[in-house]
């Protein structure tokens, strides 16, 4: 019964926020180092406000897991657990909490590495506070699973349901997150993982900004399929967008807006690996250079009458072009005007010609 129990909650669990869970892990490794992990949980060990922050983190991630339980309780396809409540209370309650335990895994293996450095520092009110509230949010976990179990009806147990509405700027993000993890991540880990390389590459030779420029070149042009993206959403669940009544300019701050949120990650890499001898205005600039072009070529594949061919063709050939014009020395600001200009008025004739 428990191999059953594990399939129906634990793997699409995991499964399902399986994007989730690895943006997470980017966002939290690529940018601080084993070292200032550990810092960061040596400051929340002596300071219970920051402590306290951890702990309500867990908890929301607890509410997380058990909403998804509810949830597949009460799906059709698993309407014969139902009579799971018929086995034995304390062989029913064993079997929730290995199941909640597994659910749990992410902040217990957390939890355990900071009650490891509580030890190595004598913590000993910090590392009880630790235990305490892992072993409640099990407890809970598991209660409030059984409960559902034992009470079917919707209705007899609500859990707090917060309805937080999203601006048309979030709506791609968000989908692209829950619906196509992997492409979000491939996507973000190869454009920030490569400047993250040119950074660092960057202090070990006689570079000059070229250098910057191409990776820049580089991390765009692995968004080249975020625009067919976009499009393919749109014609798909917001078909009466076009029809609404924005002017182009409002189209295309919304646009610029989404844009801007999926680069940020670029700017926080840029500001994190910034070599000592490039000026921040510098990065600053490279950045909304980079920011313009992917809107230049969000404009550029968002017809879906383009042919996929062409685009490779057209892509590759304006790699080499733009790899030539910067080792010709085409400055970072001239890059940045042809950027925004051409997205701005591709944008408009785009929006001329498809209701845009």
């Amino acid at each position: 019964m428990l191999t059953v129990l594990n399939r129906v909650f634990v793997s699409a669990f995991y499964a399902r926020n399986a994007g989730t869970f690895l943006v997470i892990l980017l966002v939290a490794f690529g940018f601080l180092s084993a070292v200032e992990h550990k810092a960061l949980i040596t400051a929340a060990l002596g300071s219970p406000l920051l402590l306290a922050l951890v702990f309500g983190l867990w908890g929301l991630y607890l509410l997380k897991t058990v909403s998804f339980v509810r949830q597949e309780l009460g799906a059709p396809e698993h309407l014969f657990l139902q009579t799971f409540w018929l086995i034995p209370t304390p062989a029913r309650l064993t079997m929730w909490f290995g199941v909640q335990l597994a659910l749990l895994f992410p902040i217990i293996t957390y939890g355990g590495w900071m009650v490891q450095i509580a030890t190595v520092y004598r913590r000993w009110d910090s590392l009880t506070a630790i235990v305490l509230v892992l072993v409640g949010l099990t407890i809970t976990g598991v209660a409030l699973a059984d409960y559902r179990l034992r009470h079917p009806n919707p209705g007899s147990l609500q859990l707090p349901y917060v309805s937080i509405p999203l601006r048309y700027e979030l709506f791609f993000p968000t989908y692209w997150l829950r619906h196509e993890p992997l492409s979000l991540v491939l996507t973000k880990a190869f454009s920030c993982l490569l400047l993250v390389g040119v950074c660092r590459l960057y202090p070990t030779d006689d570079y000059d900004q070229r250098l910057l420029l191409i990776g820049l070149l580089l991390a765009v042009l692995g968004h080249t399929q975020v625009g067919g993206q976009v499009s393919a959403f749109e014609h798909k669940y917001l078909l009466l967008l076009q029809n609404l009544p924005f002017t182009q300019l409002q189209r295309f701050g919304r646009y610029t807006l989404m844009y801007g949120l999926i680069w940020l990650p670029e700017l926080l890499v840029l500001l994190r690996n910034c070599p000592t001898d490039i000026r921040l205005d510098y990065i600053l600039w490279l950045w909304l250079a980079g920011w313009g072009w992917i809107l230049l070529l969000h404009a550029l594949a968002y017809p879906q009458t383009i042919d996929p061919e062409r685009w490779l063709s057209g892509i590759l050939a304006g790699f080499i072009g733009g790899l030539l014009l910067i080792m010709f020395g085409l400055p970072v600001y001239i890059w940045l005007i042809v950027g925004w200009l051409g997205a701005l008025g591709y944008s408009y004739r785009l929006a001329k010609g498809l209701s845009f």
